[in-house]
């Protein structure tokens, strides 16, 4: 037989009583965090906005991971009115400005309270090429009739890009002449096989989209349409080397590569035009 105990009024009571004190504890608990985090946080916003956690000039903003741009180059391209209270910076903000207007390719801005200032991450586009513009500026277009820098995706730069307050950048060695935007998807891959071509290229003259002319150390070389067998026309221009030293180099025309199964190298002299390479 199952035996129910009985509670007396009294306890029912204080076991009640005990719930309401126990809801009474947790309802202040929540309204104490609730104004300490809102204290806090009206805190930290009222001392951010105080003189000392002002942005007062470009020395409070930190540069980091630049090589070709000086500080004060990046530091000017970011677009503050001094003043500025510090948490009324937009990070994300500026560094997309900053990408927009400076050859960099990747930025990042972060706020520091102690002390306050700004850093910036930066990565940025190196140039690999001067680009000239054609001999006849009607074949040019957009950015390209202007000489410029490319960077290793292709990407055109003016060159006043990298120049701040009489800073002068060391230009790149290789040139490109007649540049356009239909060519910038191949440039990857012609810029790789260029720096890793046992011949020393010196110039591309890319004007005429049906002859890529390359400037070498054994003289010019017409290769062709590109990309049509680019590399392997790069390693029979190595294979070349011995060939060449045959002829004066004041009376070689240029070397033919259009067919690198017969290429040929074609001579000023009247009598002797072209010589096939064994």
């Amino acid at each position: 037989m199952t035996h129910v105990s009985s509670v007396s009024p009294n306890e029912l009571r204080e076991r009640r009583q005990s719930l309401r004190r126990q809801r009474r504890i947790h309802l202040l608990q929540g309204s104490w965090q609730i104004l300490a985090m809102t204290g806090l946080t009206a805190g930290l916003f009222w001392g951010a906005t105080r003189p000392i956690w002002l942005i007062k000039s470009a020395d409070q903003i930190e540069v980091k991971g630049n090589h070709l741009l000086s500080d004060q180059a990046i530091q000017s391209l970011i677009p503050i009115e001094y003043p500025k209270p510090l948490l009324k910076v937009e990070p994300a903000t500026l560094a997309q400005q900053l990408q927009s207007r400076a050859p960099i390719t990747q930025a990042t801005v972060t706020r520091q309270l102690f002390p306050p200032q700004l850093q910036v991450q930066v990565q940025e586009r190196v140039p690999v090429a001067v680009a000239l513009p054609p001999a006849d500026a009607s074949r040019g277009e957009g950015s390209y009739i202007q000489v410029g820098l490319l960077d290793a995706d292709g990407v055109w730069m003016p060159q006043s890009s990298f120049t701040f307050q009489g800073e002068v950048l060391s230009l790149p060695e290789l040139k490109v002449r007649g540049m356009q935007e239909q060519y910038r998807p191949y440039w990857p891959e012609i810029y790789q096989a260029v720096i890793q071509s046992p011949i020393t290229i010196s110039e591309l003259d890319w004007q005429d989209p049906a002859n890529l002319i390359l400037h070498t150390d054994l003289g010019m070389v017409h290769v062709g349409s590109f990309p049509d067998r680019f590399k392997e026309k790069l390693s029979t221009l190595d294979q070349m080397r011995d060939l060449t030293k045959q002829f004066d180099r004041k009376q070689l025309a240029f070397i033919d590569l259009s067919n690198p199964d017969l290429p040929s190298i074609q001579v000023l002299q009247a009598t002797r035009t072209g010589v096939s390479a064994p």
